[in-house]
């Protein structure tokens, strides 16, 4: 099926708005390139869009990091940007004061982003640290109402600060239209056919694409911090 990509600009502002003319699945190579959902594409990946979505999907996705903490049984925060909780999660690297650097969650991941905007993320595994998280098993990554969903267990995404990339099966959503398959999928787990998630699931190249925007004055600020 070859690499599909997304670039989601700065905030996420523009791209999101679209949202209320409907779903989008993507299907091939794209920058920010939109086009309405083909059903025979969603019947090959196994996904049929639902608007009802379900309550427990309703409800992982309208979580804070406290209703996550209280539920996982790991938790953990990497100030001033992530909050994550998970089934496991793993100190990959510290800083010289001791506190951690980098981690990996696994099983479960719930995210909280802070940058200049709030993003909540869901998936089964995750590398965060540094400015950057790697997310991926049928990844959810929520801003408002409205939400990318991965639509397969090898989707990827790269999220830096604010901006998205996406490599996988993918769609653009709200977040009462998540497909029925994602909730089977939660429940059972990280896929164990599944190598461990590594930095290398996102290419460098694709990071330092020139088709990414700039980075915002908040985004320089919060990086200085």
């Amino acid at each position: 099926m070859g690499i599909i990509r997304l670039v989601i600009a700065q905030r996420f502002m523009g791209i999101f708005a679209l949202l209320a003319v409907g779903s989008i699945l993507f299907t091939g190579c794209h920058s920010v390139s939109w086009k309405k959902e083909n059903q025979a594409d969603i019947k090959d990946s196994n996904a049929t869009p639902n608007d009802t979505g379900g309550g427990d999907i309703g409800f992982l996705l309208s979580m804070n990091y406290s209703e996550a903490k209280a539920l996982s049984p790991q938790s953990l925060e990497l100030p001033p940007y992530y909050k994550v909780a998970a089934d496991e999660i793993t100190v990959v690297s510290t800083k010289s004061d001791g506190t951690p650097k980098k981690v990996r969650a696994k099983g479960h991941v719930f995210l909280q982003i802070e940058f200049s905007e709030e993003l909540s993320g869901l998936g089964q595994e995750a590398l965060i640290g540094g400015g950057e998280v790697i997310l991926r098993g049928r990844p959810l990554l929520r801003r408002g109402r409205s939400v990318v969903e991965g639509l397969a267990d090898r989707t990827v995404f790269y999220i830096e600060g604010v901006r998205l990339q996406v490599i996988g099966l993918h769609r653009i959503t709200s977040d009462s239209g998540v497909t029925p398959a994602w909730r089977g999928s939660w429940k059972d787990g990280p896929n164990p056919l599944l190598p461990a998630l590594s930095p290398g699931d996102f290419p460098t190249e694709m990071r330092a694409s020139p088709l990414l925007p700039p980075p915002s004055k908040d985004d320089l600020l919060n990086k200085s911090r």
